[in-house]
């Protein structure tokens, strides 16, 4: 993803060189060009999530290393939507606004999606859930899925996007070329509820050292949620005659890295732990415009590519402290979403 980085930085700078001649008529002018009548836009989204991809996969556990049972760092485990036949494709829709200012533009873009599986467990699951399962008068926050077991789950999610877009200048190419660079600054939010039906609840294992209970089998719920900030260039062609029918062809590329403590993002000290991960979010949409008494009404195809990865690990070094606070697994994380979408809506 780097290429459409360094093109939409490269348009950027073009900038610095050509706003000068915006005031002797040279094909340029402060802030965006708009287009008369279609400022603002409102779209119906359709189409498929063709990757769905979340893995977890713990590395090492610091208690092991300073007790010399590292035997035991075998029972590291890795999770994904693999496990639960996630990963797509499946359909999704949505709604996208958008409103074009002179030096700014602001836009909102949210997706839903509810796939729903029914498979059977390759091998034993152990996972922490976020709705409590009574078993026999006692509640339990964990549940295991025995291997080759049948279960169910489904996913009611939502991806919510927001972007502010600053124009600084656009670019007038003969008559009917229009481009209009943009840095954009934003926020991209998950988040979904889910429902795993295992059967019946059938015992009570102890996992983990410590150990730690386990309800085999049963119902379980709740909601999981990720966020991240996001920046980086736009660009905006417009090809077409003004009030006629016109193409319109955006791209924005938006990252985020960050390196330093989950203190960051919680106020739970005894949870703090070492943080690194980079996201980045590709986002390629092309739209058909045609004219109506006021406006236009527009048609169009949308391509996303979000894609985060990380790690989380123990900062503990000093051996009496890895043995107090007994850290769990240090962690790394993927998360991958690849969707294509159609577009129709009004322009006005």
């Amino acid at each position: 993803m780097r290429r459409p980085f360094r093109a939409m930085m490269a348009a950027l700078a073009l900038a610095v060189v050509w706003v000068p001649s915006a005031s002797r008529g040279g094909g340029a002018e402060w802030g965006g060009i708009l287009s008369s009548n279609r400022t603002q836009n409102v779209r119906l989204l359709a189409g498929a999530v063709l990757e769905f991809e979340g893995v977890v996969a713990e590395t090492t556990r610091k208690v092991y290393e300073v007790t010399g049972a590292t035997e035991s760092q075998a029972r590291a485990q890795t999770y994904g939507t693999s496990d639960f036949d996630l990963e797509g494709p499946y359909g999704t829709v949505g709604l996208s606004l958008d409103m074009a200012w002179k030096f700014f533009r602001l836009s909102l873009d949210t997706l839903f999606l509810n796939p729903s599986v029914s498979t059977i467990a390759k091998r034993d699951y152990y996972l922490s859930i976020g709705k409590d399962i009574d078993y026999q008068g006692t509640s339990y926050d964990r549940l295991m899925i025995p291997k080759n077991t049948p279960f169910s789950s489904e996913v009611f999610g939502n991806t919510t996007e927001l972007l502010l877009s600053f124009v600084p200048v656009g670019f007038r190419l003969g008559e009917n070329i229009v481009l209009n660079p943009s840095l954009d600054v934003g926020l991209l939010l998950f988040g979904g509820q889910y429902e795993i039906d295992a059967g019946e609840s059938t015992g009570v294992i102890q996992y983990l050292n410590p150990p730690e209970d386990f309800v085999v089998g049963g119902k379980a719920s709740g909601f999981i949620g990720m966020g991240a900030p996001q920046w980086g260039p736009g660009l905006e062609m417009r090809l077409g005659p003004e009030g006629g029918v016109q193409a319109v062809v955006q791209a924005h590329y938006l990252f985020f890295n960050y390196s330093g403590s989950t203190g960051f993002f919680t106020t739970a000290d005894h949870r703090e732990k070492g943080l690194d991960f980079s996201h980045s979010n590709l986002r390629l949409r092309g739209q058909v415009e045609f004219p109506l008494r006021r406006g236009a009404w527009n048609i169009g195809l949308q391509a996303q590519f979000i894609e985060t990865e990380g790690s989380v690990t123990s900062q503990a070094t000093d051996p009496a402290e890895i043995l107090a606070k007994r850290e769990r697994f240090d962690k790394t994380f993927d998360f991958r979403v690849q969707s294509v979408l159609a577009t129709i809506g009004l322009s006005f």
